[in-house]
């Protein structure tokens, strides 16, 4: 059952785990200057990743940076153009867009690139992919067809953008697991009558560095951020990594949601329940709200866009602005001392972070999977989504010790996938229906 925006749960103003953060928070920049993470950033993480299933991002820092915003804002408008156009000339979608295929070079036979058009045309998607290293080339590439050179310059702009927090929180939550569980405790005989058997004395900051450490190196080399490998991670690697692929596995998806379905409910699901065999999904905050999240603390199904609306609306208020207004107006550089206005839609400041299995996996299960879905309201307006699906890069073996710790804490499941390539763990994951494909 879903319940319409006046009913459903939006989440509680005030609230550390609901609250939206700001993105800088979550930087490599903004740890602490020795090396471990910041406490109240990792709690208030912590809290809205296991207790609520997703984290609220303000991209612009409250208003203050807007590079990232601008990007979202971009992205918007090529998803916009991109199914007007197929609303506009219907051969697009039969003679044109590819429908779904294996996306070859990706490393796994359930990873697609494609159209697809369901429920009559309700649902409407487009695969989309990066190949590794070349930001300027999509697939598929009559995308651009479509859109223009610009338009998928400006997706890839807002893909990284929103991959750099998708990084930044896996950072954050694998570290704060294996502090949780000691999983960098030096575990050496101590001469010390007074030390616990087994370990050693220490600077007691040691472990939560090489926590935070080894959470970086993590990030960097295992989620597919379409980038290769730095060289570094490769000559480290070199008995573990073996060979990524060409295609980046996590992919861009432009989707369209409607609900035209004769229904006596006023609010349907559209897009039923799930995980996702993701680290984080990403999921910019749309101008429809529509995306639930099953809220693990409140026991009900949360929408996250809603409490991303409240708080656009509070800082409005407190600057003596009009809490209704649907865009903002900056000034950005546009030559020698010149500057240009350019409008924003308020959603385009906002990124929604629900963890998936692989973060489930490398947090030992303490932070569940989100269950998620999307509902739309009949004969309403139409819902854009354009999530990014952050999963595993290909090529490169699971190395429990160097991610995680001490293997005595790392826990059953963990050490099962220990020098397991990751795409077969992102195969092993999919439901058996699609494993026999």
């Amino acid at each position: 059952e879903a319940n319409d925006e006046s009913s459903v749960f939006s989440g509680k103003m005030g609230v550390r785990g609901y609250s939206v953060i700001s993105r800088s928070d979550l930087l490599q920049d903004s740890m602490n200057k020795d090396g471990t993470e910041n406490r109240a950033t990792l709690m208030h993480t912590m809290d809205a990743l296991v207790s609520h299933s997703c984290l609220i991002v303000d991209l612009s820092d409250g208003g203050t940076s807007y590079q990232s915003t601008m990007a979202l804002s971009k992205m918007w408008e090529a998803t916009s153009t991109f199914f007007t156009a197929i609303d506009e000339n219907p051969e697009l979608e039969t003679s044109t867009l590819p429908s779904m295929d294996v996306a070859e070079g990706a490393g796994s036979i359930h990873e697609v690139v494609g159209y697809a058009s369901y429920k009559d045309g309700d649902t409407k998607f487009v695969e989309t992919r990066f190949k590794r290293g070349e930001k300027a080339v999509m697939m598929p590439a009559e995308v651009e067809t479509i859109l223009g050179a610009d338009s998928i310059q400006s997706i890839a702009e807002s893909f990284d953008a929103m991959v750099g927090v998708g990084k930044d929180v896996v950072r954050i939550a694998t570290a704060a697991s294996s502090m949780e569980v000691d999983a960098f405790v030096e575990r050496k005989k101590s001469s010390s009558s007074n030390q616990p058997s087994g370990y050693m004395e220490e600077d007691e900051k040691m472990p939560f560095i090489r926590a935070s450490e080894a959470a970086i190196r993590l990030a960097d080399e295992l989620i597919d951020d379409s980038n290769p490998l730095k060289a570094a991670s490769i000559e480290a690697l070199e008995s573990t990594a073996v060979g990524e692929g060409s295609v980046s596995m996590s992919p861009h998806r432009l989707c369209r949601y409607s609900n035209t379905q004769q229904k006596e409910e006023v609010m349907d699901e559209v897009f039923g329940a799930h995980t996702d065999t993701t680290f984080v999904t990403l999921i910019p905050a749309a101008s429809v709200s529509g995306l639930e999240v099953y809220d693990e603390d409140a026991a009900v199904w949360f929408r996250p866009e809603l409490m991303a609306r409240k708080h656009w609306e509070a800082e409005r208020r407190e600057r003596g602005e009009d809490p209704s207004a649907l865009t903002e107006t900056i000034q950005i550089a546009a030559g020698d001392d010149e500057t240009e206005e350019v409008v924003i839609p308020w959603h385009a400041r906002y990124l929604i972070v629900m963890p998936g299995e692989l973060l489930q996996l490398t947090s030992r299960n303490e932070i569940p999977a989100a269950v998620h879905r999307v509902v739309a309201a009949r004969e309403g307006q139409s819902r854009l989504s354009a999530p990014v699906l952050l999963r595993a890069r290909t090529g490169i073996k699971m190395n429990v010790e160097r991610y995680f710790g001490n293997l005595d804490v790392a826990g059953p499941l963990l050490m099962e996938c220990q020098g397991i390539p990751m795409e077969d763990l992102h195969d092993a994951m999919q439901p058996s229906s699609m494993q026999k494909q």
